[in-house]
């Protein structure tokens, strides 16, 4: 465009030129000047002198005004140019961090492929920051905002000489001319550690880490373009194993990324399709040996009858983003389904700490028991030791709000996660669940046993009940009920089962008590 209105300014004082230079042949042959002097002398009367002096004055005034305006143009004209060079600058760079994004990013490739430099190699890491969607739900977008200028300022001074870019969200992509990969993953631990300190905005600490991919130009890709997709499949690896350590790209790596992709697609349209429901496992009186809830847990079964396993999908869904997609679709139809039945016979469902984040989860939850018809006294939330870690404070008003409705609380895996009896001095449970870890060996083991009997009485100290998870053994039932805990769900009972099945289960009931007290002894 530029050379465009270059070539035509020259056209046009061409053009001029060319008219002034005619103009000037025609006035000597026709002798103007002469001619016009004496016929002004001739109308001396009419005062054309005076008004030809006129026109020649605003003549003058008009290639004056004229040249005004042209200068003026001129400077409009580098106005623009320079709006446009902002303009690209600013479509090339995160007005936030102020790095440059993926604009940027492919702008840069570009140059490389245009200069000498394309076959030499190159190092690149991606950076994804952990902890920064939890902080941005509870705290806002403008605490979140300041986080990540932090972290792109920490990363500048780490990649000093090197290219850094933001991609978008939570990640960072960094790379650098040279092989030496010893030098580069001894940069990606210190960016581990450097993102890892405490961020104080205010009178606040926050915390973030960092799962870091690393990949190498030639050795793992092709080109510089597909040096990217390496190592975004190396980070996204590093985060599904919650790696503390830097991954190197490897084809397997990739081979892993892609399956995963293909199940994220294909639970997204499992949700859609109705192939994810509820199953229910019976939890059952220790002494009565009657059903007294059903504990309702995920269940994804194909088309062609097959099962996908619950480890896969859900831990799937919390890295995707899609677990409070799927535990709403699991919390309606579970309601629904427990709507039928007795209304002494309690709904146990769980939920994940992600969906703790978000402040208006009791509200919503409350409103589903509303849609369905499912009192809230028939609904026990079970949570983990782990949701406590970051935001207490948050996490007991949404307790409060679910007990106040009359929702029963229970503490699940208790003794596997973070400062139990803090929490359990600070906040109220109805129920604490025995991990299966504990009860899976404790009649041979005398130090598991010394724990279960402790974590019953601190429950009957409390004013909870306890149930133990994970019974398959006749003789774990009867010598839990004779320690004193009141439930107990496992294989032993049943294995989790459709709607349907649950039903049917209701008028079971099972042996579960010896008359020999001497079991405990």
């Amino acid at each position: 465009m530029r050379l465009f209105r270059v070539g035509r300014a020259t056209r046009d004082a061409a053009a001029l030129i060319f008219i002034g230079v005619l103009l000037f042949v025609g006035c000597e042959w026709l002798n103007l000047y002469e001619n016009l002097a004496a016929l002004l002398r001739k109308y001396e009367y009419l005062q054309a002198d005076e008004l030809l002096l006129a026109l020649l004055i605003v003549g003058f005034l008009g290639f004056a005004f004229g040249y005004r305006r042209l200068h003026d143009l001129k400077v409009e004209m580098a106005h623009r140019r320079r709006a446009e060079r902002d303009v690209s600058w600013i479509a090339a760079h995160d007005p936030l961090t102020r790095l440059p994004n993926r604009i940027g990013l492919k702008q840069e490739v570009e140059r490389l492929r245009a200069s000498n430099n394309v076959g030499k190699p190159h190092l690149a890491m991606v950076i994804d920051i952990h902890g920064f969607k939890y902080i941005n739900d509870i705290y806002g977008n403008e605490i979140s905002d300041e986080i990540l200028v932090v972290v792109a300022d920490r990363l500048r001074e780490i990649f000093v000489g090197g290219y850094l870019f933001r991609l978008g969200g939570d990640q960072f992509y960094a790379s650098q001319e040279g092989s030496l990969t010893r030098d580069w993953e001894k940069l990606a631990r210190r960016t581990i550690k450097q993102i890892s300190t405490p961020i104080l905005i205010g009178d606040r600490s926050y915390e973030v880490s960092a799962y870091i991919g690393m990949a190498r130009y030639p050795d793992d890709a092709a080109n510089i373009k597909y040096l990217l997709r390496c190592a975004l499949s190396a980070a996204s690896f590093a985060k599904r194993e919650h790696s503390n350590d830097p991954k190197w790209f490897d084809p397997a790596i990739d081979e892993a990324t892609a399956k995963y992709a293909d199940l994220d697609k294909q639970l997204r349209a499992a949700l859609k399709s109705g192939e994810v429901n509820p199953y229910y496992q019976p939890m059952i009186d220790l002494t009565s040996g009657r059903i007294v809830g059903f504990e309702a847990l995920a269940r994804w079964r194909r088309p062609d009858g097959t099962f996908v396993p619950p480890s896969e999908f859900i831990a799937l869904a919390e890295e995707t983003g899609m677990i409070g997609e799927l535990s709403d679709v699991l919390f309606r139809q579970a309601c629904r389904d427990a709507a039928k039945w007795p209304r002494a016979v309690r709904l146990s469902f769980n939920v994940s700490p992600a969906q703790f984040s978000n402040r208006s989860f009791g509200r919503k939850m409350l409103e589903t028991l509303a849609e369905t018809g499912l009192s809230p006294s028939q609904l026990e939330v079970e949570v983990t030791e782990s949701m406590f870690v970051k935001d207490v404070q948050l996490v007991a008003v949404l307790l409060d709000e679910l007990r106040e409705a009359g929702v029963h609380i229970a503490i699940d895996d208790f003794g596997t996660g973070y400062s139990s009896l803090s929490q359990l001095s600070r906040l109220r449970f109805d129920k604490l669940k025995i991990d299966r870890s504990f009860v899976s060996s404790f009649l041979d083991d005398a130090r598991q046993a010394m724990i279960i009997r402790a974590m019953i009485g601190l429950g009957r100290g409390l004013g909870m009940k306890t149930i133990a998870e994970g019974i398959e053994e006749a003789s774990q039932a009867e010598t839990l009920q004779l320690l004193g805990c009141h439930q107990g769900q496992g294989f032993l009972f049943s294995r989790a089962v459709p709607a349907e099945q649950a039903m049917g289960l209701l008028q079971t009931t099972w042996p579960v008590r010896s008359e020999d007290k001497t079991a405990i002894n």
